[in-house]
């Protein structure tokens, strides 16, 4: 069982040099607090008891300690199968993965807002999505996108230095920075209003998100509603506008709202929306029709920004606990950059830095929760698995797996120095999925939380108020409940 106790916090000082040697001789362990799962799959009453409130309490403890839990419901009529063994995931994912579809729960919790992007949609749909969008994710297109994250990062860093210190909510000012990222980036804008409303909306439409998944689990109708039905409506339909806006203030000509087009360093069109709206299949070279441009626009901008945001403010939160740690990071950027902005030649150097956000991504993966149906019969780990089986491959709890991680609830960098990195099952870390549907923009995520992670650590210090221990809840993204309060201190 993932252990929610917490020994002794660390020293809120270090010695010697933590960017030259690991901070792991001097760092007492941390064990950050996570889930007591129930000791066996929920029944229907529980169910609808734990998993509005958080679907990760529902997750039974055999999912930390098993290969695959099997459980044949009669109400629904269904099986669901918890699936944590990374050979198995492997097996299914990658080689079974064409017998595998996105699950009802997920199109259905996504209907409202990405429609049948490619973040939802299966078969020929789905691919020429895919190949149509993959060119705008080349290593080589979004290194030259770390100049622009840097600079929203140093706004954040300038409205903490005219607060001054004091406690502040992280998880806030994360998902405010990593949207400005995605304006800047994909619509070369620094408009704070359309980003304000794009917050507003989707923090409405997730906090509800747990219900549809309820609804859509016990397979009651899209009519029937539940108590976040109509909020979901109305936050949907506002993205959605806001979606088809951006897209015809881009499209007409000399015609640019306040803030559009002020981030460009040249006079194209070379941010994502100009590059979505100029995507062609490459096999047909057909563009995208409207419905299709609403919904990836969509499924980018709360991608996009979301799962970055709950990354870092994961981190953060880690940090604060780990001052060890957090030294090592900010003596790691002082010696790589030196007081300059962080660009696309300093990703690379920044391995302290990555390696802790890639521990923080395992504990507290921003997506905890992968599901797929399938669509023929399958044998997996002795167990059959029907058609139309859900398949469930809990992230959050393979993370933690007692057969794959070692002390699985430590906070231990170090897990993800090259050598020992290398001998992580493939499947055994998945915060970005796994096969052919791994997030399109995971080298961009990677990316951008380094740059922004690397400035925020060398700008302030982050203290943890001896108090706040966020349950991880899962609502789509990985979010802590009560927020992430901590003390911000600029430099």
């Amino acid at each position: 069982m993932p252990n929610s106790k917490t020994p002794a916090d660390p020293p809120t000082k270090t010695t010697g040099s933590p960017a030259a040697s690991s901070p792991a001789a001097t760092a007492p362990p941390l064990y950050p607090p996570a889930i007591d799962p129930p000791d066996q799959p929920l029944p229907l009453l529980a169910f609808l008891r734990e998993f509005p409130k958080n679907p990760l309490r529902s997750v039974p403890i055999s999912a930390y300690e098993d290969d695959i839990t099997v459980l044949r419901s009669n109400v629904p009529k269904t099986t669901y199968a918890w699936v944590t063994s990374p050979a198995l995931i492997e097996e299914l994912l990658i080689r079974h993965s064409g017998d595998l579809i996105k699950s009802r729960v997920e199109k259905r919790v996504f209907a409202r807002t990405v429609g049948n992007s490619v973040l939802t949609a299966d078969g020929d749909k789905w691919r020429w999505q895919r190949r149509a969008l993959a060119p705008l994710f080349r290593h080589s297109e979004i290194i030259g996108y770390v100049d622009k994250m840097s600079r929203a990062a140093d706004d954040q860093v300038a409205e903490w230095r005219t607060a001054g210190p004091g406690i502040r909510n992280v998880e806030t000012d994360m998902t405010d920075v990593t949207l400005q990222v995605i304006m800047r980036t994909m619509l070369a804008s620094t408009d704070r209003d359309i980003s304000r409303r794009i917050m507003t909306a989707t923090e409405a439409y997730l906090s509800k998100s747990s219900w549809e998944a309820a609804y859509a689990i016990l397979q009651l109708p899209r009519w029937f509603p539940h108590p976040g039905t109509w909020r979901m409506v109305a936050s949907a339909r506002s993205l959605r506008e806001i979606m088809a806006e951006l897209i015809d203030n881009r499209r007409s000509p000399g015609v640019k709202p306040a803030g559009i087009g002020e981030d460009r360093d040249d006079g194209h069109d070379d941010d994502l929306l100009g590059r979505l709206l100029n995507a062609r299949d490459p096999e047909t070279g057909q563009p995208m029709d409207e419905e299709g441009l609403i919904d990836n626009l969509s499924t980018l901008l709360l991608a996009g920004h979301e799962t970055t945001a709950k990354a870092l403010t994961w981190t953060l939160y880690l940090l604060a606990r780990a001052p060890v740690w957090q030294e090592a990071v900010r003596q790691e950027v002082i010696e790589v950059a030196g007081d300059a902005p962080i660009t696309g030649e300093h990703i690379d150097r920044l391995q302290i830095t990555t390696r802790v956000l890639k521990e923080s991504m395992r504990l507290y993966p921003p997506v905890p929760v992968v599901a797929r149906v399938n669509t023929a019969f399958i044998r997996a780990g002795g167990e059959n698995l029907p058609t139309g089986a859900n398949i469930v491959f809990p992230v959050f709890a393979i993370h933690r797996h007692k057969k794959i991680w070692d002390d699985p609830n430590r906070f231990d960098p170090d897990r993800f120095l090259p050598a020992k990195e290398k001998a992580i099952p493939r499947t055994g870390y998945m915060p970005f999925g796994a096969g052919p549907r791994i997030c399109i923009g995971q080298s961009f995520a990677m990316m951008e939380a380094t740059a922004l992670l690397a400035t925020f650590i060398r700008a302030a210090r982050f203290g943890w108020d001896g108090q706040h221990k966020p349950e991880p809840l899962s609502r789509i993204t990985l979010k802590p409940a009560g927020g992430m309060p901590l003390e911000v201190e600029p430099l």
